[in-house]
């Protein structure tokens, strides 16, 4: 067996690191499971868009329009059948039976049927997506200031001085994209409706968020347990005197790459592969993020460039990749000078803290606070609005990039110099 075998081997047979990923497991697929009574609903979209397409154009609305009245007609013929009524919308018919107070009970149970019930209902979201393409809320969308908001988060942070004129700039440069944006009608495409059902976040705030940590912790935990373990149990002599040698620290950290990307591959696919099981977006892979109904009130979801729900994905988790990457190598140095498991994984909870407080010891006034931001610590805190308009510290155009890159650069040398070092210092 290689030492670099034997390496990777211990770490996947660490009863510890074992039940932290199963653990992980268990805890994103009772995540979502825990939201499936919206599922009834999502299924109804992917009907509309099968049949009109995901595409809002004029052509589209007439065939909305004309899908939408087929429907009412339908459900008039219910309704005169059981009640001797008709219905000029689907809203009238709603609201009758809200004012009414027997939505949902026995007497209504009584008048319609179960497949004439689930008709209803499917209509019912039918109606919400139709009211949205036809009614103002896109055209609103497409007015939006983005400069306003720019000055509504100068004064929620109270920023002044370069600082402020940073963030005007930045989203001035924004504007330009937004203007972009819509000229491209990325936003006229059709979406699960996020004030309803929040799927985006969801998805990219809960769920992706909940594998960052996790995967942070189990990476941290599996780089400390292999970079001390000879120093823990009190080996380092015997082992670092092999033909080996000083190298074994080469092999160590060979191994926490391999077995933090395995375990980080694991929680993904199983995670990602529940959800997408769970909620179908058959035919809406290749909408844009920027789709208006993707929005969540307050919030709206702008991309810096036009990416598809899919692209999106594949781009996050990627990201997230690349942050683990950095979490290992930086685990790795703190393990270069600390020889105990147990602290270092507490040293670097303390640090992910100090640096996530950086910002509140930062001048309001000048440019050093948002350099402030610029870490893989702040970067994972806010999956949802990754390579989008996120707000004064981090809506710059490659703040993503400039993270990543700077710290694996900084990662690479400091990591490098910590190697030379070792094969130097002493080891008692």
């Amino acid at each position: 067996m290689s030492i670099r075998t034997y390496e990777f081997k211990k770490a996947v047979t660490s009863p510890i690191i074992i039940a932290l990923v199963l653990a992980s497991i268990c805890l994103n697929i009772f995540i979502v499971l825990e939201n499936t009574h919206i599922n009834d609903e999502l299924p109804i979209l992917n009907r509309i868009v099968s049949k009109l397409g995901h595409e809002i154009d004029e052509e589209m609305i007439r065939d909305f329009q004309n899908y939408y009245n087929e429907q009412l007609l339908k459900l008039n013929k219910i309704t005169y059948e059981n009640t001797s009524r008709t219905y000029t919308s689907i809203a009238d018919f709603f609201k009758e039976h809200r004012e009414q107070l027997y939505f949902h009970t026995a007497d209504y149970r009584a008048i319609y049927s179960e497949e004439e019930r689930a008709f209803i209902e499917d209509l019912r979201v039918v109606a919400m997506y139709y009211y949205e393409v036809t009614g103002s809320g896109i055209a609103a969308f497409e007015e939006i200031d983005i400069m306003e908001i720019a000055e509504s988060e100068i004064r929620r942070y109270g920023f002044g001085g370069k600082a402020a004129d940073t963030v005007r700039n930045v989203y001035r440069e924004f504007e330009k994209r937004f203007e972009q944006l819509v000229e491209n009608e990325e936003h006229r495409n059709l979406f699960f409706l996020g004030s309803r059902y929040r799927m985006h976040s969801f998805l990219f705030r809960r769920l992706f968020r909940l594998f960052i940590f996790e995967i942070m912790v189990l990476v941290v935990l599996i780089t400390a347990y292999l970079s001390n373990y000879e120093f823990d149990n009190k080996t380092q002599l015997l082992a670092y005197s092999t033909k080996r040698g000083r190298k074994l620290i080469l092999d160590k950290l060979y191994a926490s790459l391999v077995v933090d990307m395995f375990v980080l591959t694991i929680i993904i696919a199983v995670g990602l592969g529940v959800y997408f099981i769970v909620f179908d977006y058959t035919g809406l892979w290749h909408v844009p993020i920027s789709s208006y109904f993707n929005s969540e009130p307050p919030i709206n979801f702008l991309s810096w460039w036009n990416m598809s729900f899919l692209q999106y994905l594949l781009w996050s988790v990627g990201l997230i990749y690349i942050c683990a990457l950095l979490f290992t190598g930086i685990t790795f140095l703190i393990a270069s000078f600390v020889k105990n498991s147990y602290i270092v994984f507490f040293l670097f909870v303390i640090i992910f803290g100090i640096i996530l407080l950086l910002p509140e010891m930062a001048s309001r006034d000048s440019n050093i606070i948002f350099a402030t931001v610029f870490t893989p610590f702040s970067l994972i805190l806010n999956p949802h609005v990754w390579f989008m308009k996120s707000g004064a510290f981090t809506t710059f155009k490659y703040y993503e990039l400039i993270t990543v890159t700077t710290w694996f650069v900084l990662v690479l040398v400091f990591a490098s110099l910590r190697i030379r070092k070792f094969n130097k210092q002493d080891i008692f």
